[in-house]
């Protein structure tokens, strides 16, 4: 990611004078079902951070499996508007939320929608283009080869009906890494493309618990070195690879335990049988979906962080375990070849060879060189990837397709 410039920082400071008025910004999700969603999380963070510098923030969503909402996770003044809907297979149909859109739009200044597929995403790039604001799409890793083949028989009648067109005109793509780039021209855009990645907040990361408060729930940690799994229980997580190299390394390794954290996403069944097939149940714990400070304390009694994955955006998980100090093992499909370059963790393929080697490799490091590696994670962290800095160039960003602003450094 490139560091924001003094170009880009005037951009900011400019758009945000007294004699300005602040861009008000329209953020539209299909649904925020649940904090443990990585969109979600993403989404309200960065409207908490924009709302924090200045600038209004309204999220537009859809409630289609009943309930409401999680939008307990925007701090005023950022605020929330719902109605209800219909799931129909994910398309999240919500007539009502469409009409409130096309109400707000002519006093909106920027669209900002995330993800693709569903139809509020749609209400509002179609009420948008009829006022004529611009529409920034966040792609959350969708252009990403192994995302596109999942699902596609459903994917292509909805780029048919309405998503590609929506797509080409857009004012910016937003992308969170500079490898997801050649996804979107390879899906044949030729849109503006602007890399800004997600944040983080330190705040929860200042002052960690006691290594032990999170082994208090699970004796079997006790005396054991931690890796730990934190995200949804799915295939593209690479839990299938990561259980098999688990067994190749375990019994080299007994002082060693795989903590799988996370709520089930479809794959949860079939994790544990392969956790049982494996005889691994002595090494290998599920503790279920990890939220607040529960969450906190897992990552304080971690060693390190694993995330062998197909495919990610931009993995909060990944942030949050550097934010820790933790070293990381991830794959090229996390889109975080910073982590290389900061020798703060090892980048290995999704495969059981590949991700048993990394294992090792960090296993066997001393508890010192696994601290100053997580160490140098973490001024990484604090040096480019709070929520603070990336709030400051999505607004530049903002700015710039509203026609307020020079184009950042950071679109091309």
């Amino acid at each position: 990611m490139p560091e924001q410039t003094v170009t880009d920082r005037n951009l900011v400071q400019s758009s945000m004078t007294s004699e300005s008025i602040p861009m008000r910004c329209m953020s539209v999700v299909g649904g925020m079902y649940s904090e443990t969603n990585g969109v979600t999380r993403i989404l309200c963070d960065l409207a908490n951070a924009m709302v924090r510098e200045g600038t209004p923030v309204t999220v537009y969503t859809a409630s289609c499996k009943g309930g409401t909402p999680a939008k307990h996770l925007l701090m005023p003044p950022a605020k929330c508007v719902w109605t209800t809907g219909k799931w129909l297979g994910a398309l999240s149909y919500a007539p009502k939320l469409r009409h409130l859109i096309d109400q707000a739009m002519p006093d909106s200044d920027v669209v900002h929608t995330h993800s693709l597929w569903m139809l509020p995403n749609h209400y509002a790039s179609k009420s948008a283009y009829r006022y004529k604001k611009p529409v920034v799409f966040t792609a959350h890793g969708i252009f990403e080869p192994w995302a596109l083949r999942r699902s596609y028989w459903k994917k292509r009648p909805v780029a048919w009906w309405w998503q590609d067109r929506d797509l080409h005109q857009a004012a910016c793509i937003h992308v969170n890494s500079h490898q997801e780039i050649a996804g979107v021209k390879q899906y044949g855009l030729k849109n503006p493309i602007a890399v800004v990645p997600n944040g983080v907040d330190l705040s929860p990361f200042n002052q960690m618990p006691a290594r032990d408060a999170f082994r208090e729930s699970f004796p079997q940690l006790h005396g054991k070195r931690v890796a730990l799994f934190l995200s949804r229980l799915h295939p593209k997580k690479g839990l299938a690879h990561l259980i098999q190299a688990w067994k190749r390394v375990a019994a080299d390794h007994a002082d060693w335990h795989l903590l799988l954290a996370g709520p089930d996403n479809g794959y949860e069944a079939e994790s544990r049988r392969a956790v049982a097939d494996l005889m691994l149940q002595n090494s290998v714990t599920f503790t279920g979906p990890l939220q607040g400070r529960r969450k906190i304390e897992a990552y304080a009694t971690a060693d390190v962080f694993v995330l062998p994955s197909f495919s990610e955006g931009f993995a909060m998980a990944i942030l949050e375990a550097m934010a820790a100090s933790l070293p990381v093992l991830i794959t090229p499909g996390c889109n975080f070849s910073e982590v290389l370059k900061a020798n703060a963790g090892v980048i290995v393929n999704p495969t059981v060879a590949s991700t048993e080697v990394g294992l090792r490799t960090l296993m066997e490091m001393s508890d010192q060189q696994r601290k100053e590696m997580g160490l140098r994670g973490r001024r990484l962290i604090e040096q480019s990837y709070t929520w603070e800095i990336i709030a400051r160039q999505m607004i530049a960003l903002f700015s710039w397709t509203a026609g307020r602003a020079a184009k950042p450094s950071f679109a091309c």
